[in-house]
């Protein structure tokens, strides 16, 4: 078993820590466990259970200047994947060889000294999930998808994971996460029409719903047999957690950081404050919600701060690491990456207030609009406004006069960020934990946008 308990991890990582004779040694150890199985119309396609560790050290070097100065540290870093104390010695000393032929570096601020963090436990429903269990999740997607005569193809997980980070200023924290995914997209068996998708995230496996899930996927493939053609334009759009949630991550990737803030490339710029924004509209970064809680400390072992991004109809933030909130003067929020890095602090656990609207009186205010059930290959075009693009996929439909309709083709959408959160009109009264098919996960609900903005359609 690979993860290992709190007082097991911080020894082995204090040990190392103490063996270094560098000014500054941080030494961070990650434990992770992982099932999968990739099923497909056939059946289970691809299956794993893999278990390893993941050991840095970052070290620290005096650097001299002119007449004794001190002109910064000498700083570098090394990893291994084992916790033999061959393999853990010899990275340290790669760490210490690779810092003795670096540059100093002045813009380096102090490791952080003593915290407290609260204490996270894993799931052990999740810690325990059988390939069994697995087995029987693809099983029912596979009699689904056969009575309804589809194509299946999906994926099953449960993992855990520990991270834990000791200094030699006094700082040792240790946190655990587990996760567990189902996701089901059915297909038509000749390639004509569209897919249906659904997909299930909760840190504990027996609260999946993963028979829903099978039906939600399988429901929108069958009603996506016969696709319409539409024109692009300007639509009032229902975008299911998993299209808001591919929205919302580039504004984790690119936009909420005090780097990017700095450098004049986020869309924050010129618009913290200012209340542009729907009243009914709450962001948060919260590692420690109650939905699908995150570490509790950064990459650096600062305790997370839960940081309101979007409130009371205004942007908020940046959020922060050591060096960045030292050089803009700002609280340390706890968004720090392991270091050496050249990026800045990242949101990483983003959390959408919920509202007050169900589906159906989501739907029941659109005269014409779309369904949207999730948005694919999204990327930015332009940071400052968050212009992104992308398609529809797996799931979209008319609405007219307030009630669902016919399965449409797809449709490239082009749109800011910035104007979409502008145009809100209802907030689903449901939340869900959903990601994209890049990295990051977001705990949000359905939205209703207006005028969202379409600018090409396709032949599927």
């Amino acid at each position: 078993m690979a993860v290992l308990q709190q007082d097991h991890a911080l020894d082995v990582c204090r040990e190392l820590v103490e063996a270094s004779p560098a000014e500054q040694t941080e030494v961070t150890l990650e434990c992770v466990e992982e099932r999968f199985v990739r099923f497909a119309d056939e059946g289970p396609t691809q299956t794993a259970d893999r278990e390893r560790y993941d050991l840095s050290v970052r070290v620290r070097l005096g650097g001299g200047g002119g007449r004794g100065a001190f002109a910064g540290w000498r700083e570098a870093r090394a990893r291994c994947g084992s916790l033999e104390e061959s393999e853990t010695r010899a990275a340290l000393e790669r760490a210490l060889t690779l810092a003795e032929v670096c540059e100093p570096n002045a813009d380096l601020v102090p490791m952080g000294g003593p915290c407290r963090v609260p204490e996270t436990a894993l799931e052990r429903p999740t810690l325990d999930h059988t390939f069994r269990e697995k087995a029987a999740w693809v099983a029912r997607a596979l009699e689904a998808c056969g009575e309804a005569e589809l194509k299946p193809a999906g994926l099953c997980e449960t993992g855990a994971l520990t991270r834990t980070v000791v200094n030699s200023m006094g700082r040792a924290v240790h946190g655990a996460r587990t996760r567990a995914a189902f996701s089901l997209t059915a297909s038509p068996l000749g390639g004509e029409g569209g897919s249906g998708f659904a997909s299930v995230i909760h840190k504990n496996a027996e609260r999946l719903d993963v028979e829903g899930a099978v039906r939600r996927a399988v429901d929108k493939a069958v009603r996506s047999r016969q696709t319409e053609a539409i024109d692009a334009g300007e639509y009032t759009v229902i975008l299911e957690p998993a299209a808001v949630a591919s929205l919302l991550l580039f504004g984790a990737y690119h936009g909420f950081g005090a780097r990017e803030l700095h450098e004049q490339s986020s869309f924050l710029c010129g618009r913290v404050g200012e209340p542009l924004f729907p009243k009914e509209l709450a962001l948060y970064d919260d590692a420690a919600n109650e939905v699908y809680p995150g570490f509790l400390f950064d990459g650096e072992g600062s305790p997370k701060e839960r940081v309101p991004l979007l409130v009371d109809g205004a942007l908020q933030g940046p959020v922060t690491d050591e060096r960045w909130a030292r050089k803009l003067g700002l609280p340390n929020t706890g968004h720090g990456r392991p270091q050496p890095s050249p990026a800045g602090p990242m949101a990483t656990n983003l959390y959408l207030a919920p509202g007050d609207k169900s589906p159906d009186q989501l739907v029941a205010g659109v005269e014409h609009g779309l369904w949207v059930t999730q948005f694919h290959y999204t990327n930015m075009i332009e940071p400052r406004s968050l212009t992104l693009t992308g398609m529809t996929r797996n799931g979209t439909f008319l609405i007219e006069r307030g009630r669902v309709g016919p399965a449409v083709k797809n449709l490239r959408f082009t749109q800011s960020l910035v104007e979409a959160l502008q145009r809100v009109t209802g907030i689903g009264d449901t939340l869900e934990v959903a990601g994209a098919l890049f990295d990051g996960e977001v705990v949000c609900p359905a939205l209703r946008i207006e005028g969202f903005r379409f600018t090409s359609t396709t032949d599927f």
